[in-house]
């Protein structure tokens, strides 16, 4: 299966996250925002972060249902995408012991991130088909950015349009 979303995110951080569907575990702490460097976080509480971060994606995209709701989810995309840096940020500052548990953490919870992430790639083939309501502000974030362009791509089996599966 295609790893979606912000591949970045789902490569570095998740293959799965503690907090699951229902599930409950530990509230993930988050860091206060503030002019100095923040403290990083453990590599539980990052990959709650990661996952909470997963969820937001796939929130904001399915609430789009027209031009205006649109629009409004870039902000928040642009958001994510700042949030998604800070992760990546943090993940680079973990010791080897801490990026060790995060990998082992990751593949127990990678069927949870693999459904999570087909929630995401269902919704952007939904909004790919529905030409994004009109907003061409989501579909430029949609497209063209590192962390979301992957939710909008063709399967990598199909063939594209006009094109048979032997690529003549």
């Amino acid at each position: 299966m295609k790893t979606f979303l912000l591949p970045v995110l789902a490569s570095a951080l998740m293959a799965g996250v503690p907090l699951a569907f229902g599930e409950t575990a530990a509230p993930a702490a988050s860091p206060a925002p503030s002019a100095q460097a923040e403290k990083t976080p453990s590599a539980d509480s990052l990959l709650n972060q990661a996952f909470s971060v997963a969820i937001d994606v796939q929130q904001t995209l399915a609430a789009v249902q027209d031009k205006e709701s649109g629009d409004k989810a870039v902000k928040k995309l642009q958001g994510i995408q700042k949030d998604i840096q800070r992760l990546m940020d943090f993940r680079e500052k973990l010791s080897e012991a801490e990026k060790e548990k995060m990998d082992a953490l990751s593949e127990k919870m990678e069927e949870r991130m693999d459904r999570l992430s087909e929630r995401c790639e269902k919704e952007g083939k939904r909004l790919l088909e529905a030409r994004y309501y009109g907003s061409a502000a989501l579909k430029d974030i949609l497209e063209n950015s590192d962390e979301f362009s992957e939710l909008v791509e063709p399967d990598e089996d199909a063939p594209a349009p006009g094109e048979t599966r032997d690529g003549e």
